[in-house]
């Protein structure tokens, strides 16, 4: 360990005594935080993934110029021979310089730690991926220092040697993207695949990038490494000995043969596995874990997919990777899941009926096997097409891949086109469609959300009747909503809250979407679910806004709405306010110029950016709740803030948790104020703050109707601004007494904005927010916690102008300033050191 130790602190002070190592340092850290800073700014999250993806490509430059001069240099000054006389092992030697090169890249990877920095200053990004993305670098810098260290020994000029090591490193990289594999396969069936198995870096570094720690990626990296460092110490011990060539030629193919086989047989393994992300994203969570201990009858699961060999290149890791997921919720359901692989042809699927008949004997096995297809064809197997290259060009390939899910005697659900894209989604698909068959009754879900009417140009509306297409009359924004709650295995009663089509007799949860003019019936229908203990969503929107493009610029006019919900929010203490709310968090909206006439569909989209389009990150959700932890950044159009009432609500006795606020940079305008241009601008003052967005309250909800006769059905409802018909009439008949409510404590989830879940927005984190309330309230928040198990946009806060030059500063400039510092002090010390050393001598 001394003659390691010495020949690292000969080697590592060798880059410190010159300005190429400083300067070495300043272009990396240049280069690589340059990139990611360079578009940063743009939209920035909270996530360093972008920056660890770059590496690669940098380091295959980078590592080639650190280890080029390590022996090349030596054999240059004739100080190789000097070295080899030292009583040192050629192992030492070897050693001590790869630690010397591995200790100087990790100094200069440290010099990026402005990044995080950063990002634990203006977010909340998660440090297990960050941690796993630096000690991925770290082990693929390693890997590449062996190698270059190996090829710096054949040569004298460094430049070959840089020259060599950098083809080196860019093939090892290379080879193992899913574009070269599938370029190499579209000529070589197959050997594309091979070779990223037996070769390819890349899929074993990726994982790191993710906070995943697979201990047999651990071990390519050290076995590769360790593969070089051993071949290069062979080649310099025996340098000078007889028949030294032949002997490290075997060596060499020995070694390359051995690294080879073990990646071949480590390919789609896993040894173990460690889930460093901050809510362990990518492991069975404790949520799936408790549903699936609920389950008295095993589950039967069938992986249908296309065999491995007749996959596109991308896809050929698919059944691997969907096993592994089985196996993980096999174990944590204690052996209650079971799953098997049924292996789909699609050519069984198609084949000609006339052919079939025609096949011989020994055909008649083949045949058997087309019955499987075609009979799962009808259960809802189908193939599907997915993109693969051939012959230089982008094709599409029909492929099998789905997951058959069998609970007692109920008919298999089957949960279609698993993809490697998917495969984050796939353990909530699984665990929510068993959850849901396992359930002896569907929850039943009443739906109150309004319909619109359509007002069509003229012009389009002759155009659409030339075209024999039908005209509209109303649309549906809201009809995404009924679609995915059915599609997650509800029953959903669509109604208008009205006599002739009031609230079923039996449901579980009531979602009252975008409520207009509510009536005294209505509100005291929605107080009684309450009251009864039902659990009430509610998203109230208290104004619209209308963009039109006019030769003197953008016109912008509110169209207010009454939702007439806060008579009776007033009384549980809650309320929505009227004030006009803004952020600096904010998103353009693409707007149609004018209406619906030709000229503007032909005019094509507009960008308008106002803070009425606000951004909700989630920095500014609650993380004490499923409902609203793991949702990435929302967009809250249009909305208002929430008006609380602590001490009433406190009175009452009602839990209540504010689960979404803006950013504490946001403001209101008096719903009364005249609006200018200037009323859209951040104002100056210091009056903004975060206003309550969404609630959660619980608890014995107050009868609002107490000692009140049960309001009647209005005889007739006027038409709405939207154009809609007045309701027909009801009938004179007398209504049954009201049945007395059996008082349970009830709970509301309360939103100030509806147009969140319209159809036109209704995705991503906006989709999951709409689920996860009705996964809360109506069953339990297991549901909620595993949809959340996956990756987020961890969204920042927009920086001001101050703050991101701040930051450019600081990533640009201070580790650069630093580097150039040490290195002027080192070098003045060194200087200092050395005239002291002369003066002393010339005094003798």
């Amino acid at each position: 360990m001394n003659n390691i130790k010495a020949i690292m602190r000969r080697d590592l002070s060798a880059y410190f005594t010159s300005p190429v190592g400083y300067i070495f340092m300043m272009v990396f850290v240049t280069i690589s935080v340059g990139l990611y800073i360079t578009q940063f700014f743009s939209f920035p999250m909270a996530d360093m993934r972008p920056y660890f993806d770059n590496l690669p490509l940098l380091l295959c430059v980078f590592m080639p110029a650190v280890t080029m001069r390590i022996w090349a240099e030596e054999r240059k000054e004739n100080t190789w021979e000097m070295l080899l006389t030292f009583p040192m092992e050629a192992r030492e030697l070897v050693l001590g310089k790869f630690f010397a090169a591995l200790v100087f890249f990790a100094l200069t990877l440290l010099s990026t730690i402005t990044v995080p920095v950063m990002l634990m200053s203006l977010g909340k990004p998660d440090m297990g991926a960050i941690f796993g993305g630096y000690l991925g670098t770290v082990l693929l810098g390693g890997f590449f220092l062996s190698l270059g260290i190996f090829f710096s020994g054949f040569f004298k000029d460094q430049i070959v040697a840089f020259a060599v090591t950098l083809l080196t490193c860019f093939s090892f990289f290379l080879v193992g993207t899913g574009f070269i594999a599938s370029y190499i396969d579209d000529r070589v069936p197959g050997l594309g695949s091979l070779l990223s198995d037996l070769l390819g870096l890349f899929g074993h570094y990726s994982p790191f990038t993710r906070g995943v720690i697979d201990l047999a990626d651990v071990v390519y990296f050290l076995v590769w490494t360790t593969v070089f460092l051993v071949l290069n110490v062979m080649y310099i011990d025996g340098r000078n000995r007889p028949r030294a060539k032949t002997i490290f030629a075997g060596a060499l193919a020995m070694s390359v043969v051995i690294g080879l086989l073990f990646n071949y047989l480590m390919a789609g393994s896993s040894i173990a596995r460690f889930d460093l992300t901050e809510d362990k994203i990518y492991t069975i969570s404790p949520a799936s874990k408790n549903i699936l201990a609920e389950l008295d009858t095993p589950v039967q699961l069938k992986v249908y997919i296309t065999p491995k060999d007749k996959m596109p290149t991308g896809m050929k890791e698919l059944e691997q990777d969907i096993v592994d997921k089985l196996e993980e919720m096999r174990v944590a359901a204690d052996g209650k899941v079971d799953y098997t692989t049924v292996y789909l042809d699609v050519a069984n699927a198609y084949t000609d009926p006339m052919a079939a008949q025609s096949e011989d004997e020994e055909g008649e096995e083949e045949k058997e096997e087309d019955v499987i297809e075609k009979r799962m064809l009808e259960k809802g197997v189908q193939p599907f097409n997915v993109q693969a290259m051939s012959q230089d060009e982008v094709t599409s390939k029909l492929v099998y891949s789905s997951i058959g899910v069998g609970y007692k005697d109920r008919a298999e659900e089957i949960l279609p086109q698993i993809v490697p894209q998917s495969l984050q989604e796939l353990e909530y698909r699984l665990v929510n469609t068993i959850h849901k068959m396992t359930r002896d009754k569907a929850p039943v879900v009443a739906l109150v959300a309004p319909k619109e009417a359509v007002n069509i140009d003229p012009q389009m509306k002759q155009i659409l009747m030339q075209m024999g297409q039908p005209i509209p009359e109303s649309e549906d924004p809201y009809e995404y909503l009924q679609q995915v709650l059915e599609y997650e295995k509800y029953t959903v009663e669509r109604v208008e809250l009205t006599k002739e089509s009031p609230l079923p007799e039996e449901y579980d949860t009531l979602a009252v979407i975008n409520p207009r003019a509510l009536n005294e019936r209505q509100r005291w229908e929605i107080n009684r679910a309450l009251q009864s203990g039902k659990s009430v969503i509610m998203a109230v929107q208290t104004y619209e806004w209308d963009y039109r493009p006019t030769p003197q610029g953008l016109s912008v006019n509110r169209r207010e709405e009454n939702p007439g919900v806060n008579e009776l929010l007033e009384n549980y203490g809650l309320g929505v306010s009227t004030d006009i709310l803004m952020d600096v968090n904010k998103v353009p909206l693409s707007i149609q110029g004018g209406g619906n006439s030709l000229q503007d569909l032909l005019r094509g989209p507009q960008q308008v950016n106002l803070p009425m389009h606000i951004l909700v990150n989630n920095t500014s959700m609650s993380e004490d709740t499923a409902i609203t932890n793991r949702l990435s950044a929302l967009f809250y159009l249009w909305g208002t803030a929430l008006e609380m009432n602590e001490a009433k609500l406190t009175e009452l006795g009602l839990e209540h948790d504010v689960i979404m606020e803006t950013s504490d940079q946001a403001w209101s305008v008096p719903s009364s104020a005249t609006l200018t241009g200037e009323s859209f601008e951040e104002p100056t003052g210091g009056d903004r703050k975060a206003f309550p967005l969404m609630a959660r309250i619980k608890g014995q909800f107050p009868d609002a109707f107490a000692e009140q006769e049960r309001p009647e059905w209005p005889k007739a409802q006027p038409p709405s601004q939207f154009g809609q018909p007045p309701a027909p009439e009801p009938d004179d008949a007398p209504e049954p007494p009201a049945e007395p409510v059996v008082e349970q404590p009830g709970e509301l989830i309360l939103l100030g904005c509806s147009e969140t879940f319209r159809k036109n927005f209704l995705r991503d984190a906006n989709l999951d927010l709409f689920l996860n309330s009705v996964d809360a309230v109506t069953l339990n928040e297991n549901l909620a916690m595993v949809r959340g198990r996956k990756p987020i946009n961890r969204v920042i806060d927009r920086p001001s102008d101050s703050t991101k030059s701040f930051w450019r500063l600081i990533n640009y400039g201070l580790a650069n300033v630093i580097i150039a510092g040490c290195g002027i002090a080192f070098l003045m010390n060194r200087r200092r050191s050395r005239n002291a050393y002369t003066m002393a001598h010339v005094n003798e």
